[in-house]
């Protein structure tokens, strides 16, 4: 139950966690996770025609267009049940392909890329190593490694500020193409958020018919971003003041609670307990009548998004990626919740299945 009275607590310290970021490497800031790896295809452009980057199979457009739009050829590689990188199947296509670049990815913070990572450098050394961290942004110095060359992570969703996402390199980049800007995506995101907000509190649903409709035609803009834009001075601004241990150790609890009610009864990517050593993104199950499930869970109010379609090329090469992208909803599970909303949104899930 909910408690109401009592004291409670004042507004967390910032304790830095996006600034130190700096410790890694240079930064560069900019207002999209997509926007981010099309700046690092660009800096590794090379005279090869075209640039041959490796992806998972299992990954979204957004992590694809990027490279595509720089000219750049996708070849994806198989991944295991647990979404960790299939070693053998990527060690032959860096022989077959001898690719310009690889990207890894730990899916939910539970499939480790070391092995990746290491096959990557040992077998084909001049290979660029590019992780996309957006599932572990609150996980850095638990999974940084010295032989990736790129870190790029998209933060906007996972904490909800109005832009944001951040290339830790080792080197500076050719920054001559980025925008300085403030984008009417920035603006129109900041000004839904404020509608957001207030919803939260009042439930007046004239005010998510406005926000509502008007994110999801921002994001159709991002689909079809043109050029690289530095992050906004109100992303920023956002981004100092939050406290990345607090988060962290919210998204934690709530992992642990809700695998606990989940247990035996829901299906999820093996070894997603594992994700409860770093900071949770999501909690990833999978069902069979996927969108059936997704609709009925909508309507009791626990929006979970499908992550991700996959091209028929990429399903082609991985079926447990075709598995991933025709079963699997993601369950909000961030620091926004607490006791009662985990045993609230299971209980749905429960219900619901």
């Amino acid at each position: 139950m909910r408690e109401y009275g009592s004291e409670h607590p004042g507004i967390i310290l910032p304790d830095g966690y996006f600034a130190s970021f700096e410790k890694y490497g240079h930064c560069t800031w900019l207002r999209s996770g997509r926007e981010a790896l099309h700046l690092v295809a660009f800096n590794l452009n090379a005279e090869k025609n075209p640039p041959v980057v490796l992806m998972p199979a299992y990954c979204c457009h957004s992590m694809v267009d990027p490279f595509e739009k720089a000219g750049w050829k996708v070849v994806y590689y198989k991944l295991n049940e647990d979404l960790t990188a299939d070693v053998d199947y990527l060690s032959r296509l860096l022989v077959e392909v001898r690719p310009k670049a690889a990207l890894t990815m730990n899916f939910y913070g539970s499939a480790s890329t070391l092995d990746a990572v290491s096959v990557i450098k040992c077998g084909y050394p001049e290979c660029v190593c590019i992780e996309d961290f957006s599932h572990c942004t609150f996980c850095l110095p638990e999974i940084y490694n010295e032989q990736v060359d790129y870190y790029v992570t998209s933060i906007r969703k996972s904490v909800g500020v109005c832009d944001g996402s951040v290339i830790i390199s080792k080197a500076s980049l050719d920054e001559s193409v980025v925008e300085e800007n403030e984008t009417e995506f920035m603006i129109a995101r900041r000004d839904c958020q404020k509608l957001k907000a207030n919803y939260t509190y009042t439930q007046d649903a004239a005010q998510k018919n406005i926000f509502f409709p008007e994110l999801r035609r921002q994001e159709g803009e991002l689909d079809n971003f043109v050029g690289v834009h530095r992050i906004s001075k109100t992303g920023k601004e956002m981004l100092a003041v939050l406290n990345g241990e607090s988060i962290r150790y919210a998204r934690q609890k709530n992992m642990v609670h809700i695998l606990d009610l989940l247990k035996g009864k829901v299906e999820s990517v093996p070894g997603i307990e594992r994700c409860i050593d770093g900071a949770p993104f999501s909690l990833p199950i999978l069902v069979k009548n996927r969108d059936e499930v997704q609709q009925k869970l909508a309507k009791r109010g626990v929006y979970a998004p499908v992550l991700w379609p996959i091209c028929d090329e990429a399903r082609a090469v991985c079926p447990v990626s075709a598995k991933m992208a025709d079963e699997l909803l993601s369950i909000p599970m961030d620091q926004r919740y607490n006791w009662d909303d985990i045993e609230e949104i299971a209980k749905i899930i429960l219900e619901t299945l």
